[in-house]
């Protein structure tokens, strides 16, 4: 008799902690705070998502990137020991690689027809894809939480978010009493040969503003312009996402009369502090800021 009750004390006990969701760690993975799986392997196919995923610190769950993914350097290493692949750029992805990796996450760059139909079909192999391309500043800090949501980092995100408010607000404040007269006329270069240019509703342009300058280009987007239009433009400061500069004062004849090639305002900087929308856009922006307003 005592052995029966017994028995039904434990059953009850048993029945209690189940009740109240105390099962053991192992049994969820330990991962219910942050509600990421077990083992994560994702396949990041756009440079900008790639720099999240290590700022996140998921270095170790990465298995996949493109060939134009260059950073942080850690990333060259991890392909040169075989444990990331490379599987192709955002236009010539091979497909027979991504799924031999068993990703569990596919984050695709571009909102294009190609990107969704390559979605639909990693989607209909049973593997988690998302979309994820922003083109603001603030559809930037989005993109961060949101990998952060989909990777389980939601804390690491929320902190790499509220670093770069921070200094956004700063620098808000640092050019917010710029008179307009005061503000540089600015020409974002992104290509000589071809002479594509930053307008209106880009990054590029935005960083530009940010930074208490006025962009020159009329045309919205990235545009190709004319030499007439560059030189009728007529800008204080040329900033290149390439080194043009030399080969603007060596081959550009036409140019020389532009204030900013005239008085040495031409300027290269590095396409991926300012065309990339990562955390890094606060340095390209504190770059933009140094050399329009440089007693700032």
């Amino acid at each position: 008799m005592k052995r029966i009750v017994f028995l039904m004390a434990v059953l009850m006990l048993v029945l209690i902690l189940a009740a109240a969701g105390c099962g053991p760690a192992e049994e969820n993975g330990g991962e219910e705070e942050t509600g990421a799986p077990e083992e994560q392997r994702i396949i990041s196919l756009m440079p900008s998502n790639t720099e999240i995923l290590f700022a996140l610190g998921l270095e170790d769950s990465i298995v996949g990137v493109t060939n134009f993914c260059n950073y942080p350097p850690e990333l060259e290493t991890a392909v040169a020991e075989g444990r990331i692949q490379r599987v192709g750029d955002a236009f010539n992805i091979n497909e027979e690689l991504v799924v031999s990796l068993e990703p569990t996450l596919v984050l695709l760059g571009y909102d294009t027809d190609a990107s969704r139909s390559l979605e639909e079909r990693l989607n209909n192999l049973g593997i988690s894809t998302a979309i994820i391309y922003p083109s603001t500043v603030a559809q930037t800090l989005e993109s961060i939480l949101t990998l952060g949501e989909l990777t389980g980092r939601e804390e690491k995100a929320q902190e790499l978010v509220a670093d770069m408010e921070a200094a956004l607000d700063e620098i808000k404040a640092a050019t917010a009493g710029i008179a307009d007269q005061d503000k540089p006329r600015v020409l974002m270069l992104l290509d000589l040969d071809s002479l594509y240019v930053a307008g209106p509703a880009t990054l590029e342009d935005e960083l530009i503003t940010l930074a208490g300058g006025v962009n020159v280009v009329e045309a919205a987007g990235y545009a190709e312009v004319s030499e007439e239009i560059i030189v009728e433009s007529s800008p204080d400061i040329i900033l290149c996402s390439f080194p043009f500069r030399d080969r603007i004062y060596a081959e550009k004849d036409s140019w020389q009369d532009i204030p900013a090639v005239a008085a040495g305002e031409v300027h290269d900087l590095d396409a991926d502090l300012i065309n990339r929308p990562t955390p890094r856009l606060i340095e390209g922006l504190k770059l933009i800021l140094s050399i329009l307003h440089p007693h700032i």
